[in-house]
């Protein structure tokens, strides 16, 4: 077991929804009111307190995000029978500071925390100590690693990420002990037997990076001691059958989604070609993008690329911006290499024409494309987590990895390690118990990829939704939306 203690003395004050809004009429005709952002208020969290949806509220204040609200502002609320009571029947909009006189109707709730909090966070790695001896460091070198597939070494980083997240939590004051577990990633004896031990009941939060039987078992177990429980790697939208499940890899309908919103936002004539090869894994997702399809008025195609592999270009055109989407991958997860190279030596015939391609990032790791083609053909793709460069808070994470490892932290896991640290323990300790009401904070700005968590209902767990499209311009993979 390795620990990691840091020292914290912390106040702080939370404001939860107040109802310091007016009408913006005292009139009959009234559709809507005014509400005064507070400090610490989020969209989420409004739009409950008004019986409202995040949308509602989006829709009448033109450029209004859940991420650029900001306290302060001063924010149109619609007006519906639910929450006409909370709104102050007033001519004059109140400046953010004038606070009416207490009523059932418009007093705030305040709830303050003035605590020396100190976190106990669980986690459970496949650290695999029993196979240390396995290891051969006569000839090691990274090639070797690969080949050999150390398990001891596999998940290692994410805890040295975690680490480096821990050292920065320290010099602001976060007091913080990290207990590590050796679980194996399958093995629900090892859950079990680890969760029996006697400083469980002291947790604050569980981190198990373990297969979905293991897990299950630590989400049963979070639930009953009212604590959350992270899960890095699952997109499975099962897991989220409890409310303290925060499930950190965004789904496929988020993928989704997101590059809808992307489309909408940065073309004004799509047309749209999905290409699918009707697997049990695509069908889920043909039939969402089907949906988002048939709401929009942008021209669209779905291809069954086993059926009419020919007519895969069939629909771009010379006057409209063309999106390809594909979604054919080899039964096994890996790149059809056959496909890809098929697909983009056919569009780049369409060399008259205005097209930008959605694939996998893996496309970039197959030796044989044509990385130019992929440059020509505005390649795009999702990831929730890349090493990337140009990003100056990875970066600095990099700096830091180098300096206390002596290496290059790994794809994903140190980077995904240290943004949950830095992520939740502000988060718990500044929101103390509406943490769980309202996760989503702006305290975590060192964040090399920022999260935004969205639930159901109040049954389910919550899931971040926030997924990060790339693109291949002038031969650099570059961030370009979320």
């Amino acid at each position: 077991m390795k620990r990691k203690t840091i020292f914290f003395l912390f106040l702080f004050a939370l404001l939860v929804v107040s109802s310091n809004a007016v009408f913006a009429q005292n009139n009959d005709e009234s559709t809507y009111g005014w509400h005064n952002v507070e400090a610490g208020e989020n969209l989420f969290r409004i739009s409950r307190h008004y019986f409202l949806k995040e949308a509602d509220i989006m829709e009448i204040n033109e450029g209004l995000t859940a991420e650029n609200l900001k306290a302060g502002q001063r924010i149109k609320i619609p007006l519906t029978v639910r929450n006409k009571t909370l709104l102050v029947t007033d001519e004059k909009v109140k400046p953010v500071n004038n606070h009416k006189p207490s009523s059932p109707a418009n007093t705030a709730t305040k709830k303050s925390y003035a605590k020396n909090k100190h976190l106990n966070i669980a986690m459970f790695l496949p650290l695999c100590y029993d196979r240390v001896s396995e290891l051969d460091f006569t000839n090691f070198n990274i090639n070797e690693k690969r080949k050999k597939g150390y398990k001891s070494l596999e998940y290692i980083t994410f805890y040295e990420g975690a680490r480096i997240a821990l050292d920065r939590l320290e010099k602001d004051g976060y007091n913080v002990s990290l207990y590590v577990y050796d679980v194996g990633e399958d093995n629900v004896d090892d859950m079990k037997h680890t969760l029996n031990r006697k400083e469980m009941k002291d947790m604050d939060m569980l981190i198990p990076l373990v297969f979905r039987k293991p897990f299950d078992v630590c989400s049963e177990y979070a639930q009953q001691r009212k604590i959350p429980v992270v899960n890095p790697m699952s997109p499975n939208l099962s897991i989220l059958n409890n409310n303290y499940v925060f499930k950190m890899q965004p789904s496929a309908a988020t993928d989704v989604e997101t590059v809808m919103r992307y489309i909408r936002s940065h073309y004004s004539t799509p047309n749209i070609t999905l290409i699918h090869s009707n697997t049990a894994e695509e069908k889920p997702i043909v039939t969402y993008y089907k949906q988002l399809f048939e709401s929009s008025d942008i021209p669209w195609t779905i291809i069954d690329y086993n059926k009419y592999a020919a007519r895969i270009t069939e629909k771009v055109v010379k006057s409209r911006e063309n999106i390809v989407i594909s979604l054919v991958r080899k039964s096994n997860d890996t790149p059809d290499e056959a496909y890809i190279s098929t697909l983009l030596s056919k569009l780049n015939d369409k060399k008259d024409c205005n097209i930008t391609l959605f694939g996998s990032y893996d496309w970039l790791s197959i030796n044989s494309i044509d990385f130019s083609l992929l440059q020509r053909l505005n390649f795009h793709f999702l990831l929730s987590y890349l090493n990337d460069y140009s990003n100056a808070n990875f970066v600095d994470f990099v700096k830091d990895y180098r300096y206390h490892f002596k290496g290059e932290p790994d794809k994903i896991y140190a980077s995904l390690g240290y943004d949950i640290i830095s992520y939740f323990v502000p988060a718990l300790i500044d929101c103390g118990d509406s943490f769980m009401d309202n996760p989503n904070t702006t305290k975590a700005n060192k964040m090399i990829n920022p999260f935004y968590f969205e639930r159901r209902d109040e049954n389910s767990g919550y899931q971040n939704k926030r997924t990060i499209i790339y693109n291949i311009s002038d031969y650099k993979i570059i961030s370009v939306g979320r």
